[in-house]
């Protein structure tokens, strides 16, 4: 027997045909929406890393500029640390031309917090993916971010506006080239002159003479890197009291309560005498000293061994004296500077160039405390 369709089974096996082809088109198409959507929420947060990493390369550039500017104009870079103000302001600009705003921004060191020269930007995309609504009002390529009030007439329904956005976060870290002032002298052994000469930071190679800011600036390096420094820098504000060594960054828990509070209450009163070259306390090499043992900071006045200005040697003094006067309430053991002792279970109460004793000569500024006030407390 032969079986033959009639016209109604073949109508309906077109129709089932079309219907299907119909679903497959709706399901790519849908499929090629969610790609789509997949695909830019991918380039959302491509473009705000972007954005993050020329934010804080800028923020960091701020640093190198100011540095080779110091060392072009005849000056030691000592001292060019972060600024928040001018670093900021970079950051934000450059964030806002990757289509990004700054949302936090900090600085940090390998060096106690004296120099702030890994910059960490995080930023947040401007853009947004928003939820795709039943109504349309928010279609599949719809990529503007809620604004204030839209925010606000949600918060009154006790609504929240899903959205999706990029958020990231960059590092930069500056190296600051090593240099040294050279003199030159005449024929009778007179200085005539000096002159900046640097070499890359941790080369190791040979001084070169700095001509030009372009010079300067070429050897003072920024690059992205992985990882903050290990102390948070807080800005120096001139005045005493600005939080830029506070216990946690001079030693933390290897201090003594007593070392702490004593180092608190002489940067409350010297912060802009010491903050400039820094603090440093707590070391565990044995030295026979306090250092090891939690009970003693060094308050720098000048780097690398020089001798501190004028300015800050007078600073310096008063700070010495001031030491003297409250030693009863900052627990005083002895302290020592600008190569003299002065200890209150030895020496009597007095003016600083009256009481204070000389110590021999040890063999450079550092150790004879000439670039530095050493305080030790007694518990």
């Amino acid at each position: 027997m032969k079986l033959i369709l009639t016209e109604r089974f073949t109508d309906e096996r077109g129709q089932a045909s079309l219907y299907l082809l119909i679903g497959l088109a709706i399901s790519l198409t849908a499929l090629s929406v969610l790609f789509i959507r997949l695909g830019q929420a991918n380039d959302m947060r491509t473009t705000t890393q972007s954005a993050a990493d020329a934010a804080a390369l800028a923020a960091a550039g701020d640093i190198q500029d100011r540095v080779a500017r110091t060392i072009a104009d005849g000056n030691l870079p000592w001292g060019v640390t972060w600024k928040a103000d001018t670093g900021k302001a970079k950051a934000e600009k450059y964030a806002s031309e990757n289509d990004a705003t700054v949302t936090d921004i900090r600085a940090s060191d390998n060096d106690q917090g004296r120099l702030g020269n890994f910059v960490r930007v995080e930023v947040r995309g401007d853009t947004c993916q928003r939820e795709l609504q039943d109504d349309e009002s928010v279609s599949w390529n719809f990529r503007q971010c809620p604004d204030k009030e839209e925010i606000e007439r949600a918060d009154k329904r006790g609504e929240t506006i899903p959205v999706t956005t990029g958020n990231a976060a960059a590092i930069a870290r500056v190296q600051v080239p090593e240099c040294k002032q050279v003199p030159v002298f005449d024929i009778f052994g007179v200085q005539i002159f000096s002159y900046i000469a640097c070499r890359p930071s941790e080369s190791g190679g040979g001084y070169q003479r700095i001509w030009t800011y372009g010079q300067a600036k070429e050897m003072t390096d920024v690059e992205l890197v992985d990882r903050e420094g290990q102390w948070i820098y807080s800005e120096l504000t001139g005045g005493p009291g600005s939080g830029r060594y506070p216990c946690d960054a001079v030693g933390g828990q290897n201090i003594t309560r007593q070392m702490c509070a004593t180092h608190e209450a002489i940067m409350d009163e010297w912060g802009s005498v010491f903050e400039r070259y820094g603090v440093g306390c707590y070391r565990s090499q044995e030295d026979g000293g306090e250092h090891p043992r939690g009970r003693a900071c060094d308050y720098m006045v000048s780097a690398n061994g020089n001798l501190p200005s004028t300015e800050l040697k007078r600073g310096s003094d008063a700070a010495a004296q001031w030491m003297i006067d409250n030693h009863e309430e900052l627990d005083i053991y002895y302290i020592m500077w600008d190569h003299h002792i002065w200890n209150p279970n030895r020496d009597s109460v007095g003016q600083w160039d009256d009481v204070k004793r000389w110590v021999p000569n040890r063999g450079g500024n550092t150790v004879n405390h000439l670039d530095h006030i050493h305080v030790s407390v007694n518990s």
